[in-house]
């Protein structure tokens, strides 16, 4: 059991050392043209504010409308 274990875990971390490989190279290839195109510095101050907003109404939500599975006392 403890090696099944141990075989799983070197898989997962060379499978997500090839992903992180070929995410930079693709990065480093195509970065700097995909980002002029998609306009990628305007993108990350909309996501921003998209994903607090998102997270503020989720907190209010919680806050006010809590449900008996979701209810955290602690928010």
């Amino acid at each position: 059991m403890a090696l099944r274990e141990i075989m799983i875990w070197i898989i997962q971390a060379v499978l997500f050392g090839i992903g992180i490989g070929i995410a930079m190279l693709t990065a480093h290839l195509a970065g700097p043209p995909l980002a002029t195109a998609f306009a990628i510095d305007e993108l990350i101050a909309t996501a921003i504010v998209f994903f607090a907003v998102a997270a503020g109404l989720g907190w209010i939500g919680n806050r006010f409308w809590p449900e008996d599975w979701m209810y955290n006392p602690l928010l």
